[in-house]
């Protein structure tokens, strides 16, 4: 039974990922605006992009996992539902309406939720929160990225 209550909150959880991240990949569009971008010395190349994200999805899928399986902290789901619907926005705004300054924006809502969500964690599942460190962490320097390109 333990088995099959873990394939199913990875199912859910897997679900739920796929679903922003999809709508979140729809908006993307790297175009010469992009590129005529003048980006900072601490941009990544497109490839480590592409990892960072994966790495950020897959460990939004193993938070959710655990929430959905141990049922007794799912309050947790509404802000990491919420951080995926503000990733939609930030790629909606960044990448198709080539506003910079809304995408800081959205970033900086995007951070102060990571944070809230790390300190969620720290009382409700460590092993979660260490995980979530990694989010933390991609958020600032989103944030710093845009910030360097702003100014």
């Amino acid at each position: 039974m333990s088995k099959i209550k873990w394939l199913w909150s990875i199912a859910i959880a897997m679900g739920i990922v796929l679903i922003y991240a999809s709508l979140s990949s729809y908006f993307i569009r790297v175009d010469e605006w992009y590129f005529q971008l003048d980006l900072p010395a601490i941009a990544l190349p497109p490839i480590g992009m592409t990892v960072a994200w994966s790495i950020v999805y897959i460990i939004n899928i193993t938070v959710i996992a655990r929430t959905v399986f141990y049922k007794y902290y799912l309050y947790v789901l509404i802000p990491i539902c919420i951080l995926g619907i503000l990733n939609i926005i930030w790629c909606m705004c960044f990448f198709t309406f080539h506003s910079v300054l809304a995408g800081f924006i959205v970033l900086a809502l995007q951070s102060l939720l990571s944070v809230a969500i790390f300190i969620i964690l720290i009382k409700e599942d460590c092993i979660s929160m260490i995980f979530w460190q990694v989010n933390l962490i991609w958020y600032v320097y989103l944030m710093c990225l845009i910030s360097g390109i702003m100014f």
